[in-house]
């Protein structure tokens, strides 16, 4: 080969790493990875200076109840799969009465912008505005970019008041199958008396 066709060639690999790189990086929560264990998750969030809680029974989540998503305090909620694996995230603002919805808005627009950040361009423009907002689940904006995963940002109009939701799920993650442990079953233990 010559040292065109050699150079051409790492060329082409060095800019294939860094779409690999830049494909997983997606694929996480402040540098958490999908598909991580229950006590992983705790692990890295204790070590980002957070404490946890719902983190002790099976299918139970993890929750933050504050949390700096840049400008915006949250609550974030790690959801687990069959498996204990992590596969899902949610994010949610504080209410805010209707007088203040306007801020309902500002916070969708602005994690919207960090998920256009992280996921790429929106599969549409926003969808609700201040006049639009009905009671229940109001879609802001979806990704279809990342072809693994599942997210969208929404307003959600609940008695009055409004927050904004942000939700990224993994399709694979969510899907899989609880998986058996094998071994001898004990039989059920009788009582003594």
């Amino acid at each position: 080969m010559t040292k065109f066709a050699n150079i051409v060639l790492l060329l082409i690999m060095a800019l294939s790493m860094e779409v690999l790189a830049q494909r997983n990086n997606e694929l996480d929560f402040a540098g958490i990875p999908f598909g991580s264990s229950r006590e992983t998750v705790i692990e890295e969030v204790m070590k980002m200076g957070y404490e946890p809680y719902g983190q002790m029974g099976k299918g139970e989540r993890v929750v933050l109840p504050m949390f700096r998503f840049g400008e915006l305090p949250v609550q974030v909620s790690f959801i687990f799969n069959a498996n204990d694996k992590f596969y899902a995230f949610e994010i949610r603002t504080g209410k805010v009465e209707d007088s203040r919805r306007f801020k309902a808005i500002e916070a969708a627009e602005y994690m919207s912008e960090q998920f256009t950040l992280k996921y790429g361009k929106a599969a549409q423009d926003p969808m609700v505005n201040e006049t639009n907002l009905a009671e229940g689940r109001n879609n802001y904006q979806e990704w279809y970019g990342v072809k693994l995963l599942n997210a969208f940002t929404a307003i959600i109009k609940k008695g009055g008041k409004y927050f904004v939701l942000g939700y990224v799920e993994h399709r694979t993650l969510m899907k899989e199958a609880a998986v058996q442990k094998k071994g001898k079953e004990k039989a059920a233990p009788q009582p003594v008396f």
